[in-house]
């Protein structure tokens, strides 16, 4: 996206809300309940995330870590000459200085989730759950900060960014929770606690595949936990939301969480086996949340 060049605004909606689709099923699904002047912010900054993601997950493996590093210092560069109204000429940059231009945007969150990539290329531990909220907070809840002023924008931004913040916060533990087999084999990441890994005897070398280590579901369920109670904190928040805002970070906010339910209708096997909400559900979570009612159903049943 970032070196493509279209003829027309239209074309370049088009593209930008195409690769969100394609990048995120579940926000995009949500955005669409959002009013239509916001669609494409939202949509335009889910990709600048999307860019600084793919430089510390996938451009990493391809280049190796130094090269990621100066690529990641690249887009802060870019970032900085955007937000000063003087962007690349590439897709992302464009429409990235259009929504600014629109809805000033903070610069300090954008920056969080450079730093955040920069703790992933330099390897930096999460050893307790302090590092794992710090670490979250760089790449999750930098991204409900940045979404702020335009979902809210005026006097009630500052107010809301807390709760942004704690739902990104338990949008990423999320993220962690579902993808700790994949991130081991293809990262080399362990972004569970190792203080939590040493209390329940599971080998960091045991998270690659194959059998469940004994004490592993009793360790998902503490990060589970540390993801639901920054769920429950983030919905007064969500509650105080404009009408028309608050409908869908609801439902984005609730099929986020039951891919929790996922990973324990799995039996906790997310070391072979990826966690996913299946269309249908989240249809029904937008009305309805029985999210506590299946987490007991699940949790008895394993």
């Amino acid at each position: 996206m970032e070196t493509a060049t279209v003829d027309t605004r239209a074309d370049a909606d088009q593209r930008i809300w195409e690769a969100f689709q394609h990048h995120s099923r579940t926000f995009s699904f949500a955005a669409r309940l959002l009013p239509r002047r916001v669609q494409l912010p939202v949509a335009t900054l889910y990709m600048f995330c999307r860019r600084v993601d793919t430089i510390a997950d996938e451009r990493v493996l391809e280049v190796g870590r130094e090269a990621a590093l100066a690529e990641v210092e690249t887009v802060r560069r870019r970032l900085l000459s955007t937000l000063s109204g003087q962007p690349a000429d590439a897709l992302l940059w464009r429409r990235l200085a259009d929504v600014h231009e629109r809805y000033p945007l903070d610069e300090e969150p954008l920056l969080e989730l450079i730093e955040g990539a920069r703790w992933d290329l330099e390897d930096r531990p999460v050893a307790t759950l302090e590092d794992l909220v710090d670490y979250s907070n760089l790449v999750g809840g930098s991204v409900g900060a940045m979404m702020l002023p335009f979902l809210v924008g005026g006097d009630r931004h500052p107010t809301l960014e807390p709760a942004a913040r704690t739902l990104g916060i338990a949008m990423q533990i999320t993220n962690i929770v579902r993808d700790v087999g994949e991130d081991a084999r293809t990262l080399e990441r362990v972004y569970l606690p190792t203080q939590w890994l040493d209390r329940y005897g599971v080998d960091p070398a045991d998270l690659t595949g194959g059998a469940l280590p004994e004490g592993y579901p009793r360790l998902l369920e503490d990060v589970m936990q540390a993801a639901e109670a920054r769920y429950e904190e983030s919905f007064a928040g969500i509650n105080a939301l404009p009408w028309k805002v608050r409908f869908s970070i609801r439902a984005a906010a609730r099929m986020y969480r039951e891919i929790m339910n996922e990973v324990r209708a799995n039996r906790y096997d997310n070391l072979n086996r990826r966690a996913y909400v299946s269309f249908r559900r989240k249809c029904m979570l937008v009305v309805v949340d029985p999210y506590a009612r299946r987490k007991r159903r699940l949790r008895q049943a394993s």
